[in-house]
């Protein structure tokens, strides 16, 4: 379980996560962490959390989102949500990183989920491949319904 402060790395894509405030923190309201895109044009597959909120907001940088049908570019300041059962995905459209806070409401299992998705790819990567492979990524997905659902084969998480 991810504790305040904790940093991960996926080490495929560069994105860093530091946990603000866990599950535990908030008895289970919202999980609140810090995000660093580092790779331009990168996006997780379309997806839907049914049953969470998902909140961005730049801290500095440029973020590209696609909410349902609707593209959106967020700046620096600037928030944007997918409210629970809408498929999303959001990407950096530019050749810096982005910062952002991200909040989930409430937290479920969302940064169990995180934590063995980037384990994943730390595996896989250490074995000499890009990512892992897609059985057993939709196995993962697979015990997270709650968290999260496929709108497109999870094939492209690296």
């Amino acid at each position: 379980m991810a504790i305040a402060g904790q940093e991960i790395v996926n080490p495929a894509t560069g994105e860093r996560i530091v946990f603000r405030r866990t599950s535990r923190d908030t008895g289970g309201e919202l999980l609140e962490l810090d995000d660093v895109w580092t790779r331009p044009g990168h996006r997780a597959p379309m997806h839907v959390h049914p049953g969470m909120e998902e909140r961005w907001t730049v801290l500095a940088g440029t973020a590209r989102f696609r909410i349902g049908d609707e593209e959106h570019t967020v700046t620096a300041g600037e928030s944007i949500v997918a409210p629970p059962g809408v498929p999303h995905t959001g990407w950096n459209p530019t050749g810096e990183p982005v910062r952002l806070r991200v909040e989930l409401r409430p937290a479920l299992r969302w940064e169990w989920f995180t934590e063995e998705l980037f384990a994943m790819f730390a595996e896989a990567v250490a074995g000499g491949r890009r990512e892992p492979e897609s059985a057993a990524l939709a196995a993962l997905v697979a015990r997270y319904p709650d968290e999260i659902e496929p709108v497109s084969p999870f094939d492209a998480w690296g």
